[in-house]
């Protein structure tokens, strides 16, 4: 094995994607709660509107553990890969951003400007830390000499990059309805944005498998 940290890396950030794929498919279901929530209140259903929020609050709160604990291995797998590939630590980099931006967004959550720009600062970095790893085990394979996986690397970086510029638009429109949970339309616009997060993670993943099995051997 060549690369030992960058086997043990990406493999870490293999298993932490699976959390926040499932954490994001558990935020779907909870959004299609919350529509539910409002449409039942809005037809005067007590008993359907207290059901629906208990829910919705259970599990956006197991997303939110989910998330929090593929974030941490993600970071770790990310530190351990970019001791073998360079690409990694501009990774490393902006995700330490991504991390400033989401204390500050915090601090300021009542200040709804500060927010939003933080909130879309994540989402920015949340692309481009992608990018810089396909690009890093792009360049893995490239040393290894597993042109296969390379190539498959590039092609899956423009696919990955149209899926989230088009999910990041989709969250902005939903920060331009005032949240996630403010209203019908925006719950709706949030569940195609984590529907499309959702295709580019199977796409992602499909490439960190790859390149965990390929520095494995």
């Amino acid at each position: 094995m060549k690369f030992q940290n960058a086997a043990t890396g990406v493999k870490r950030i293999f298993t932490a994607e699976i959390l926040k794929l499932i954490s994001a498919i558990v935020t779907i279901i909870a959004l299609v709660m919350t529509i539910v929530t409002v449409a039942a209140a809005s037809a005067n259903s007590q008993g359907g509107t207290i059901a629906a929020g208990v829910g919705t609050v259970v599990l956006i709160a197991a997303a939110a553990i989910l998330a929090l604990i593929g974030g941490i291995m993600a970071l770790v797998g990310i530190i351990n890969v970019s001791k073998d590939e360079s690409a990694f630590k501009t990774a490393l980099i902006l995700v330490i951003i991504s991390l400033i931006a989401a204390v500050v967004g915090g601090i300021f959550s009542r200040n709804t400007t500060v927010y939003s720009i933080c909130q879309i600062i994540q989402n920015l970095m949340s692309i481009f830390v992608t990018v810089f790893v396909i690009k890093g085990i792009t360049n893995l394979a490239e040393k290894t000499g597993n042109d296969e996986i390379a190539q498959q690397g590039k092609n899956l970086l423009t696919i990955i990059v149209v899926f989230y510029a088009l999910s990041l638009i989709a969250n902005i429109l939903v920060l331009v309805f005032g949240g996630m949970f403010a209203s019908v339309i925006g719950g709706v616009i949030a569940v195609v944005a984590l529907v499309l997060n959702i295709i580019a993670y199977i796409v992602y993943l499909s490439l960190l498998n790859k390149g965990k099995n390929m520095l494995a051997e």
